[in-house]
């Protein structure tokens, strides 16, 4: 480049600052994964209530495998390409409950929902990951479905079991936490899309 001297050092410096800045910006994206986006509508979910409590025969429910959350440590995942973390665990209204971290590769552990969760359970196809109250983590849209508030089932609610094909779950819900012997259970079979 010939010209004034001052004109190129000032060339040189807007180049290199434009270089710098997206490198930066692409070490950033390659290990860094952003919260999932919360949708505001069931997507396509769908639940419908039960009028009475089904049979967990291993024809038409298979007991699923619930995570507690209680105290800091991993959740079994069935599908390789992430992992699940609890932390921060502690008594968070009527017992113990933690966050809930994913993490894809060896990017960054990023918090999938704003608040603790007392349970988590991954579908067989790892696609999905459901946590209390009933929020749902679409892994491969990356959103997260607040499927409680939507689809009018307040806690407590627990995933209880899984349809041989995996495309529907049981859950129970309660108005206690826990010693709920006498309490009412409600039972709700929710269509995973």
């Amino acid at each position: 480049m010939t010209g004034h001297p001052a004109a190129c050092l000032r060339f040189g410096l807007i180049a290199l600052a434009a270089i710098s800045g997206d490198t930066a910006s692409f070490a950033q994206r390659a290990d860094r994964t952003p919260p999932p986006a919360v949708s505001t509508s069931a997507g396509q979910f769908h639940a419908h209530r039960l009028t009475r409590p089904p049979v967990l025969d291993g024809r038409v429910w298979i007991a699923a495998v619930v995570t507690t959350a209680s105290s800091p440590g991993t959740v079994p995942v069935p599908q390789p390409g992430f992992a699940l973390t609890l932390t921060g665990c502690g008594d968070v209204g009527d017992f113990v409950r933690c966050q809930v971290f994913f993490q894809r590769g060896r990017t960054a552990p990023v918090r999938i929902d704003d608040g603790f969760t007392g349970w988590v359970f991954v579908t067989p196809d790892g696609r999905y990951v459901v946590m209390e109250p009933l929020h749902v983590l679409d892994v491969r849209a990356w959103t997260r479905y607040r499927l409680s508030e939507v689809l009018h089932i307040p806690n407590y609610t627990k995933i209880e079991a899984v349809s041989p094909d995996g495309q529907h779950l049981l859950v129970t819900r309660r108005d206690c936490a826990i010693d709920c012997r006498d309490v009412p259970v409600e039972f709700y079979d929710l269509a995973l899309p």
